[in-house]
Formats: C-alpha cells, structure tokens, sequence
C-alpha cells in the first residue's frame, strides 16, 4: 500500500514537471530542474533533493513561483514543498562527473521524421546554403522559405516533411526586392504572397557575436517558433575572423544552442572560394570548423556557364547535382524565379497547385466543386481548372457531375 501511495505522488511530481515545461525555456529546465530528485511524500509535503545549498537558494529565487504555480495546478488537495541539499559528500562527487544516461533513454527524433526538405535540408538541421557570387544563393533559400512556409514541394519535386512559419533575415536585399522576389515564387507555386508564411526581420544589423543582439533573435525565435531560420549571408552576422577556429567555434555554438533550444532548422547563406580544386564542403570560405558544423549542406556552383546544386548531410546519402535557371514569370513585371532547368532530366518534376489539388481531394474524401477548391486554394479559374484537366488526363483524379475526386492507389497513398 505504501509503495502504491509513493508510485501514485511521484507520478503527480512528474505532472508538475510537464506543467513546468511549458513554462519555461528548454535550457533553464535542463538547468534547474533535472537535477531535482523526488524523494517521497510525508506529512502534507513533497520531499525534494537539489545538488547544493547553494543550488537551492538560486532555484528559489528564481523559480519558486513558478514551481508552487504548477504543483497548484496539478496536486488537488494543497501541500508544501521541502527542499533539501544533497550531502557535501554526494554532491562534490556528481558534480565531478559528466551526466550520463543509457543510449536506450536517448531522445528519439520528432515523429520519426529525418527531412524538413526532402534530400534537401534534413530535420532540424544546421547548416550553410553556399557557393561563389552570383550561383543563385539567395535565390535558393527563398524557393526553400517559400516551400516549408506553405507545405508546397521546393523546386516543384522535394517534399516538405514539416511546414510551418519561416524566419528571415535578408541583411543585403532592399525589402521591395526581396518582396518582389518572394512574390514571384510564392506564384511559381500557384500562390499569392499574403498566402506564404514568411516572417521578415527588419533590422539594421544582426550581430550575433553581440549578446544584447543574440539575446534579441532568441526572443524573436521564442516569440514566432519557425520551422526554419534563415540567415543571410554569414558575413553579416558577426565581426569575427572567420579563419580563427575559436572565434568561430564559440559563434557556431550560439547557433547550435538556438536550434537545440527551440527544436528548429537554421539555413545560413555563406560564400565558397571562387576556383577550388577541393569538395564543395572543403571550399567553404574560413576556418574547417564551418564544414565540420553542418548537419545539411547545400552547395551550388557555376560550371560552364550552369549554375548546379548538390546537397550533403551528415546522416543520409548526398544529392547528385541538378542543374538550376531563371526562369521569366508569366505574371508581367514580376521578377523571375528559381527553377530546375527545363532540359534536366534527373529530377521529376510536379505543378506545385496539382500537388495541392490532391492534397486537398486526400482530404475531403467526399468530393470537392470547383468553386469549393478555388475558395480553399485562392486560385485562379482558369489555373485551377487547366491544373484539374492534367491531373484527369494523369488518371490522378476523377470528376462526377460537379464533383472532383481523387483517385486513390498504392503510389498515391504515399505521397499525398
């Protein structure tokens, strides 16, 4: 009966615990609550164990409000808190030791999801976008903002595994070009720009070797939590020399501690040598670290006159070049957009709408009109219904009076 009643308060502490979570950053309950242990329930008290003395006069300093705020929300009848220091002799000897659990308690990784961009980016990666001047860089971060922004596949032929809201910071584009820029891909798309998720940082500078500065993007990440951030370029971002292994080490680690904190990608735009007989890794401009740093790497070069694109991770197999091109907007006066080159043939191409149409129809297994799917996908007639004829003409779809249906087998119920 005892051990049922200590079982039944441990679980209510683990509840306070989760409640706590919430309300606090993942590096302050790393900090200050993991190394609380529950160490029983007697006399109308829950019995807590910290490192130090003087470990529990911070913690309550800083925390006890919030710690008796959660144990009010979750322990039905009310209670105290006891908290004791561990003895000198036990904590002199963890403090001495680096935490440690078994590889069977590791996290596992989020929904078991391993890309945010298909062979692109890979989940919560970290990593460069990169390539000499004028390879379509910039160009290439946004086609991937606007994809993870509106769950669209980027280049019309890589799946977005996770979408959500973007971060941007553009340091060398004028904001009516990059507005010009994004709006033309959001339509190469089959979207408007009021449709693309992309939040824009408008600042005059971004330093994140300055704490004020860094303290600042972490608030804004808090504030907004993007399923990607995009920083461009590197060399707007600090006033460091980048050849020095430790300053860029320590630079490296703020943003390795951003992604960890706030479970995000980070794309950061970077320059690679101009002619270099190296990996497209080892031409990186600056210290060796840079590459070592990478979990996703997206290279382009100019050979030939041809811009290519590859892409290398740290945990999966690497993307083949594929060759890139400005391709003119149909929309007059509108800015071109980013495309896979028209006479590739490595990579099969998809309308970014018709993927949307099935994705809707997968959906609404009822059938949907016409008027039905331009109200969901804010398109227009004549796009939608020239979209609706190829996906019949493809057996993807099928239409009954005034209804479209989608067409379901074993590759549709893949990828849709």
């Amino acid at each position: 009966m005892h051990e049922k009643l200590q079982d039944s308060n441990h679980h209510l502490w683990n509840r306070v615990l989760t409640s706590i979570q919430e309300k606090v950053s993942i590096n302050s309950f790393d900090t200050w609550f993991r190394p609380i242990v529950f160490s029983g329930f007697h006399d109308n008290a829950f019995e807590l164990t910290v490192p130090s003395e003087d470990f529990r006069k911070l913690f309550l300093t800083n925390f006890a409000a919030i710690l008796n705020h959660s144990l009010a929300q979750v322990v039905p009848n009310p209670c105290t808190l006891k908290i004791t220091p561990q003895s000198q002799e036990i904590a002199s000897n963890e403090s001495a030791a680096f935490p440690v659990v078994p590889a069977s308690k590791l996290e596992c990784a989020s929904g078991g999801k391993s890309w945010l961009v298909e062979n692109l980016w890979a989940h919560n990666a970290v990593g460069f976008v990169a390539g000499p001047p004028k390879t379509f860089k910039t160009w290439t971060v946004l086609e991937m903002a606007v994809s993870v922004a509106t769950g669209t596949p980027c280049f019309a032929s890589f799946p977005v595994h996770r979408s959500g809201p973007v971060l941007l910071y553009a340091a060398e584009d004028p904001m009516p070009a990059l507005r010009l820029r994004l709006a033309s891909l959001a339509y190469s798309h089959g979207l408007e720009i009021d449709q693309v998720d992309i939040r824009v940082i408008q600042a005059d500078s971004l330093r994140l070797d300055r704490p004020r500065d860094r303290d600042k993007l972490a608030a804004t990440v808090d504030l907004h939590r993007p399923a990607l951030i995009i920083l461009d370029p590197l060399v707007r971002l600090h006033s460091l020399d980048e050849n020095q292994a430790n300053q860029m080490a320590e630079f490296l680690g703020h943003i390795r501690l951003l992604q960890r904190t706030f479970a995000t990608a980070v794309a950061i735009v970077h320059h690679s040598r101009k002619q270099s007989a190296h990996s497209a890794g080892q031409s990186l401009r600056g210290s060796s670290d840079l590459y070592a740093f990478v979990d996703s790497l997206v290279s382009l070069q100019r050979r030939h006159g041809r811009v290519t694109l590859s892409a290398e991770h740290r945990s999966a197999p690497a993307l083949d070049p594929i060759p890139l091109e400005l391709a003119p907007s149909p929309q007059p006066g509108a800015a071109p957009f980013l495309r896979i080159a028209a006479d590739s043939p490595a990579i099969p191409k998809q309308d970014p709408l018709e993927y949307r149409i099935l994705k809707l129809l997968a959906e609404y297994k009822a059938g949907c009109t016409t008027d039905s799917l331009r109200t969901a996908l804010q398109v227009r007639k004549q796009r939608l219904l020239e979209a609706l004829r190829n996906l019949m003409a493809q057996d993807s779809i099928r239409r009954n009076g005034n209804q479209y249906f989608i067409i379901f087998n074993h590759a549709e119920s893949e990828s849709v």
